[in-house]
């Protein structure tokens, strides 16, 4: 049965359902087909170092209370362990490339599960697996699809260096200690859905689709660092907080839990790996290494921290103390469209808002002058929060850019806050009215150059019209009227103006132009001119004093919020 090297050589071999007292010793044999070890007990070990097996192994159920080993083995097939019961540790390392499925689902392992430097050109089955020690799958690549599914382990699970060529579900996962993933590689999408996380998350993967830990239960202080184009978080629970480092990621973080201090940051430049100086993406995975968060609806965001992260398409409602959110460095938010208001030579007012003010001013029931490139509506207009509740997430924004001593960064939530406020109210109150004012004139005390511009337009205004109807027609005379007593010799006499008379002829000329610029110039300061003035010139000085000095505030206004420091 030896070869010329002195290793066994067997055509077909069965240890089905054989129960054997001792071990299985079958290092460097050679199988032409594949052995079947079906239900096969032994009260020791099975080794297979070196074995050669052209066609694989049929080898689930079996017992092996002191490990199983395929140390070097050469595997032309599929590898099937299913439901097996294995002592002090299940080993299949540095076996070049099973050509077939790698079957250890429902194995039970009272030590360690090594399967570390192996290539499966095949799927991998490895769910409900029971594991009381380590399970390292390190420098291992995955060509097909990965089931680990609801296995546990009680120590840490290793995964650095692997590559995921197909979809990795690791939903259900539980390590108790840490898990390791420095460099590993997912070419599709990993899942690791309601998975109980005990203990750290160490180095940094790539995710070329999305990482899903929705409904995953983060028991330590966790730190996640990957590239990535999406990364869910929805329900997620941080029970000691968390620092999220992320490059390229779409984050959803709806109905998440922050139990503590969690940061989301987005990361500019490359990681470092654990064992190499650099570790970037291979594929570029967008346009820019910018992180954008997308949904904190059911969120309490007073144990958050937002540094450099996007929030152009982030929807806010139903999330809890907003106010309380906090936001570090370059954050964005999105922006009214550039285009011309219809046919109208204006344009929207640049300022920051919410992806909710978009969708609502964007819906179907509105004018197609007043939604014209707001973008598309959304599928589900029913899901648009209303105009109050808007204002509160435009109020609750605004406060905390108020309380980090950011008071020109909250204008732009005070204007948006305003503008729902002033959207909410029919036009039969006077409310709308007041606010409709206040946004025309200075658009809520925070556009200098609107005041200013209306500043201009009343003081021509003015001009104008102390002009042509505010200075008489010429300056009246002062006269005296007395009577004399001839006994006393007593003279009584009263001085007083003739009543300015209504201009007539040209009234439009240079004397009295200048007259009126020098009225309009001291109205505006509120001051009076000292010059005569017809019975309508008096009233037009009037409303100049009123309004002109109002305008010149409003625009002050707008300048200091600009302009303010925290206090």
């Amino acid at each position: 049965m030896c070869d010329k090297d002195d290793c066994p050589n067997f055509g077909y071999l069965s240890l089905r359902q054989v129960e054997i007292d001792g071990p299985v010793d079958l290092r460097y044999c050679r199988f032409t087909a594949a052995p079947d070890f079906f239900q096969l007990r032994t009260t020791s070990y099975v080794d297979l170092e070196g074995a050669r097996l052209e066609r694989g192994i049929k080898a689930s159920f079996i017992e092996a209370p002191d490990g199983v080993d395929f140390y070097r083995a050469t595997l032309g097939g599929n590898l099937d362990l299913e439901g097996s019961k294995v002592g002090d540790r299940l080993r299949i390392a540095n076996c070049g490339t099973i050509n077939g499925s790698l079957v250890l689902r429902g194995c039970q392992i009272d030590g360690d599960l090594e399967c570390y430097d192996i290539t499966v050109s095949g799927p991998a089955y490895l769910s409900n697996m029971m594991v009381e020690g380590d399970i390292s799958f390190r420098k291992s690549s995955f060509s097909e699809g990965v089931q680990f599914f609801y296995t546990t382990s009680r120590q840490k699970v290793d995964l650095s260096h692997c590559r995921f060529i197909g979809l990795a579900d690791f939903e259900g996962l539980r390590v108790a200690h840490d898990l390791i993933w420095d460099e590993a590689s997912f070419q599709r999408n990993a899942i690791f859905d309601k998975a109980d996380l005990g203990g750290f998350m160490e180095g940094a993967a790539t995710f070329q689709g999305e990482a899903s830990f929705a409904r995953t239960i983060f028991r330590s202080p966790t730190a996640i660092r990957s590239s990535a184009r999406g990364v869910s978080l929805r329900e997620a629970r941080f029970e000691a907080g968390a620092t999220l480092l992320l490059r390229y990621a779409t984050v959803d973080m709806s109905g998440a839990i922050l139990a503590g201090p969690t940061n989301l940051i987005s990361l500019n430049r490359p990681f470092r790996s654990l064992f190499s100086d650099s570790l970037d993406s291979p594929v570029q995975l967008g346009d820019g290494a910018i992180v954008k968060l997308i949904d904190v609806s059911s969120v309490d965001t007073s144990n958050l921290t937002l540094t450099d992260i996007d929030l152009t398409m982030c929807h806010f409602a139903g999330a809890f103390n907003l106010d309380k959110l906090r936001l570090e460095g370059a954050w964005t938010f999105g922006s009214p469209p550039r285009k011309r208001i219809g046919i109208a030579p204006f344009t929207w007012t640049k300022r920051k808002i919410i992806e909710e003010e978009r969708q609502w001013r964007a819906r179907h029931r509105h004018s197609r002058l007043l939604k014209t490139g707001w973008g598309d509506p959304s599928h589900h207009e029913q899901d648009v929060p209303g105009l109050a509740a808007l204002a509160t997430i435009y109020r609750q924004l605004r406060k905390g850019r108020e309380d980090a001593k950011d008071e020109p960064g909250a204008n732009d939530f005070y204007y948006g806050e305003m503008e729902m406020r002033r959207h909410s109210q029919e036009w039969r109150k006077a409310e709308r009215w007041l606010l409709q004012a206040y946004w025309l004139l200075s658009g809520y005390g925070l556009r200098a150059s609107r005041a200013f511009a209306w500043l201009g337009i009343a003081m021509v205004i003015t001009t104008i019209l102390m002009t042509g109807f505010g200075l008489p027609q010429v300056s009246p005379k002062q006269e005296a009227i007395g009577t004399i007593s001839d006994p006393g010799r007593r003279i009584t006499l009263e001085i007083g103006k003739q009543s300015p008379k209504d201009p007539n002829g040209a009234r439009f000329t240079s004397e009295r132009l200048e007259k009126a610029i020098n009225i309009t110039l001291n109205s505006a300061v509120f001051r009076s001119s000292g010059q005569d003035l017809t019975r309508a010139g008096v009233y037009i000085e009037i409303a100049s004093r009123l309004v002109e000095p109002a305008l010149i505030g409003l625009g002050i206004l707008a300048i200091r919020g600009r302009l303010k420091r925290g206090t």
